[in-house]
């Protein structure tokens, strides 16, 4: 063999190797082979901000494979396209020492695309490498020194990463203020009216020509009170004709937001098939935040609509779309399939469920998206009531009817139009009197805005600019993983440590959690990978004042500051003291003013209250002692602890009263690989039962669209 060629993946080795002829080997990296130190900062600070990297432990083989392997040959290295990818190539061909390694890029692991992009090799871009090479060094910069201190102030094993803790406050902002929200009282009004054989429903919108909400039931009495038995009379009836543009294909903040929206993937898991939609061929990259298309796939898919549909869906001209997302990088792809030939099935039975309904997903999203406008005809039926007092009330009335389903032939609306209704609508003709046959009401309250989920959260880093498309799925990952938020129904909860470590950061480290200056620095990243903007200035400006803010918060802020939540009227049971509200580990808790002299200590929210005995069993003594179990907060939720802790290490999990019809165990609440919660035997690996529940329904109150 006269050529190698190197990846990152095992799995997209096999795929590029069946395009390949006999004259290559293709051999993978496995990832990453070189980064930072984790033991220490790894920049020279005194030095241009120098990284210095150290071989990854368990790395030195496999560099030392590929070695033995590229000596003689030509190297190709086709590493991902975007900064990652390239800051890769670059450590394999320094770890390597080549001389004249040959970088190649792709969009799609196609045999066209692989074998066209190895007859054009070029250069490692230098500009790429800086930008990533930035990033990773600005992330270690902050992460490290401003987590140091965070360690001191609160407690040792926190992190203060430079992006999750501007996505930590969003979530927690969110928070507060859900619970500042206060809800206005508001009603609907409606007049049930007779046409006909028909009985229709018209809402109130105005009075004397203004918007109008009742705020009140008095509100709403004295409107009926006025208007009395009086009939309606139809002033107005319009019909106007409406237009729906398709939706654009999936960026990758788009993909993640629809997988969360429609199937519950969280960004993670959405991330993970995609990656192996790409690796096997099926796809093309997945991460990008570009809505453009290659002609040759809006040639394929415009075929494939003609050939599935039919002529009367296809435009006559293809359908484009610009990005919405700031900071795009519009050089590249959307995400789409390779081969329009190819179905769900078949990539269901390659690579899985999973993979395929994600496929299909991308695969009709992007037929939707050169397909032709949906077209809709909207009717409005505008009535006039004067009251006693010769007010007038003005009541609506309307619907949709579908005349082309276009796009919506693939990707389907969330919701039907009632078109009964519609019809009963469309013989009304203005002039008309409609028989006024009762008023009726409805009590409503407004709502605060939902919290988070990784859909809207994904959404709103977009929007302020904040991370890239390959780093939303491990922003979210990591708020979570750190103990900073919980997912709860699919949506994000900050625990009471991710509130005080965001109050930490936004009274002594504003600029580092501000949503502009964190935008601001992805636009000085593209900068740099453009080559107007030098790695050693860049960072000097980023980090010599953080180290001021640094430096004036560890003078100035006592853990105590940041721990003592509040003032309790309890007394502490080992010296008499006032106990303090305390922030620990695992939660709050009761701690002794005068700690570390003294070290008593309580449960908060009184205990056992706090948790539901009907559901929950209450272990009646300690397994290993016999003493009594007290409920305790863990890295992992409550459990029960012996009270001759740490005499006695003793501790029973939060165990449910239904019983394993397998096994006789009793059941315990679990957390699956993906994040969700199931039901299953506490005896397990030995009883591997799980209890099938019912899927939980998507809120009403959660924010986003039919996307």
């Amino acid at each position: 063999m006269k050529n190698l060629v190197i990846v990152e993946s095992p799995s997209k080795a096999k795929t590029i190797s069946k395009y390949l002829g006999k004259d290559y080997k293709v051999m993978a990296t496995v990832g990453h082979i070189i980064d930072l130190p984790k033991s220490k900062l790894g920049i020279d600070v005194d030095n241009k901000y120098e990284p210095e990297f150290t071989t990854i432990k368990g790395k030195a083989d496999i560099i030392k494979k590929l070695g033995t392997a590229a000596k003689g040959k030509k190297v190709f290295l086709a590493m991902d396209p975007d900064r990652e990818g390239e800051a890769i190539a670059w450590h394999v061909a320094k770890a390597l020492k080549l001389k004249k390694p040959q970088r190649v890029v792709f969009y799609e692991i196609t045999k066209g695309a692989v074998n066209e992009a190895i007859l054009a090799p070029r250069k490692i871009d230098d500009n790429l490498v800086e930008a990533q090479l930035a990033r990773r060094a600005l992330d270690r910069l902050v992460g490290y020194k401003v987590s140091e201190l965070v360690w001191k102030k609160i407690w040792y094993g926190l992190s203060a990463g430079r992006v999750q803790s501007v996505a930590l406050r969003l979530i927690v902002e969110r928070e507060k203020e859900i619970e500042a929200f206060v809800p206005d009282e508001y009603w609907d009004l409606y007049a049930i009216v007779q046409h006909k054989k028909n009985e229709l429903k018209a809402k109130f919108t105005k009075k004397d020509g203004k918007k109008n909400i009742p705020g009140s039931k008095d509100d709403v009495e004295k409107i009926k009170k006025d208007i009395g038995k009086n009939d309606l009379e139809v002033i107005d009836v319009q019909t106007t004709a409406k237009s729906k543009k398709p939706y654009p294909p999936f960026s990758t903040s788009l993909l993640q937001q629809a997988a969360n929206n429609l199937f519950g993937f969280t960004a993670k898991r959405t991330m993970g098939l995609a990656q192996a939609l790409y690796q096997a061929g099926y796809i093309t990259y997945m991460r990008t935040d570009s809505f453009n298309l290659a002609q040759q796939a809006i040639d394929a898919a415009r075929d494939k609509i003609v050939e599935q549909y039919g002529e009367k869906y296809l435009p006559e001209q293809p359908n484009y779309y610009k990005s919405r997302s700031r900071n795009a990088q519009e050089a590249h792809e959307a995400i789409r399939p390779t081969d329009f030939n190819t179905s769900d099935i078949q990539v269901k039975a390659d690579l899985g469920p999973a993979e395929a309904k994600l496929y299909k997903l991308i695969y009709d999203r992007t037929l939707a998206c050169q397909m032709k406008n949906q077209q809709t005809e909207v009717l409005t039926v505008t009535c006039e009531v004067v009251g006693k007092s010769k007010a007038k009330y003005e009541f609506r009335m309307g619907g949709e009817k579908v005349l082309f389903d276009g796009f919506r032939k693939v990707w389907k609306a969330s919701s039907e139009k009632d078109e009964e209704q519609l019809q009963q609508i469309s013989e009304v003709q203005k002039g008309e009197k409609l028989e006024n046959k009762k008023l009726d009401a409805e009590q409503h309250f407004t709502k605060p805005k939902p919290r988070y989920t990784d859909a809207s959260l994904v959404k709103a880093l977009e929007h302020y600019g904040i991370g890239r498309p390959s780093t939303y799925a491990t922003i979210i990952s990591t708020v979570q993983s750190r103990g900073y938020v919980e997912k709860k129904a699919r949506f994000l909860h900050p625990l009471d440590v991710g509130r005080v470590v965001n109050e930490f950061l936004m009274k002594n480290f504003a600029s580092l959690v501000d949503y502009e200056y964190t935008a601001e620095v992805e636009e000085k990243l593209d900068l740099i990978s453009e080559g107007k903007v030098e790695y050693a200035p860049f960072l000097d400006k980023e980090y010599k004042p953080l180290v001021k803010d640094i430096k004036a918060a560890d003078k100035s802020v006592e853990k105590n500051d940041v721990v003592i939540l509040g003032k309790s009227d309890e007394k502490c049971d080992k010296c008499g003291s006032k106990m303090v509200i305390r922030l620990g580990r695992y939660g709050k808790f009761l701690s002794c003013s005068k700690f570390p002299e003294c070290k008593g200590m309580k449960s908060i929210d009184g205990g056992e209250e706090s948790i539901d005995l009907k559901k929950y069993k209450k272990p009646e003594k300690c397994p290993e002692c016999g003493a009594k179990m007290l409920l305790k907060n863990g890295k992992y939720g409550q459990f029960w602890a012996c009270e001759r802790y740490p005499e006695c290490k003793g501790i029973v999990p939060m165990l449910l009263h239904e019983k394993c019809p397998e096994s006789g165990h009793h059941l315990v609440e679990r957390r699956g690989k993906w994040g969700k919660n199931f039901i299953g035997c506490s005896g397990y690996p030995e009883c591997k039962f799980i209890k099938k529940v019912k899927a939980e329904k998507k809120s009403e109150d959660e924010d986003g669209d039919d996307e």
